[in-house]
């Protein structure tokens, strides 16, 4: 059974989801992603509810400035992508492979303190989802339209999926 006090884990994607401006940073030309107020917001109730884990292919760095942004109570995780395998997926969900990968070693190393999974990517197929129903774990997969992504009703199904117990 499962601890009273987990909580979901909440794979997150960025663009699509949170649509950040990214912005020179510095004279080398790095670049800094910005959050619009309305999107830090969303994240934070996110937040609130699970454990966010990024789910992009943006390097630590840019991750990291969003954290910054964000002020999230925990540190986030990091589903690490190789772009390659993304680039040369045939998936109607180039992901899932990589997500799969990372909630079995996770789980095998005992560092999967959730009880159950919300996935929030603008691009989640049919074999995401018939991965979801075979899922080990509950699972809730949120589908943004990239243009507009995090909305107010995608932060409210996950609350309900949360407060439904899962």
């Amino acid at each position: 059974m499962p601890d009273a006090t987990m909580k979901p884990l909440i794979l997150l994607d960025i663009d699509g989801v949170l649509n950040p401006r990214a912005r020179v940073a510095s004279p080398d030309g790095s670049l800094e992603l910005v959050l619009s107020d309305a999107k830090i917001a969303l994240v934070n109730r996110l937040a609130v509810f699970g454990r966010i884990a990024w789910v992009s292919t943006w390097p630590a760095e840019q991750t990291a400035g969003l954290e910054s942004q964000l002020r999230l109570g925990n540190e986030a995780l990091r589903v690490p992508l190789p772009a390659r395998a993304l680039n040369e997926s045939e998936s109607p969900t180039p992901k899932l492979r990589p997500v799969t990968r990372w909630l079995a070693r996770m789980e095998l190393s005992g560092e999967a303190t959730w009880d159950s999974v919300v996935w929030i990517d603008d691009v989640l197929g049919p074999d995401a989802r018939e991965w979801a129903r075979g899922f080990r774990r509950q699972v809730l997969l949120v589908r943004p339209m990239p243009a507009e992504g995090l909305t107010e009703a995608h932060v409210v199904a996950v609350e309900v999926f949360v407060e439904s117990g899962s």
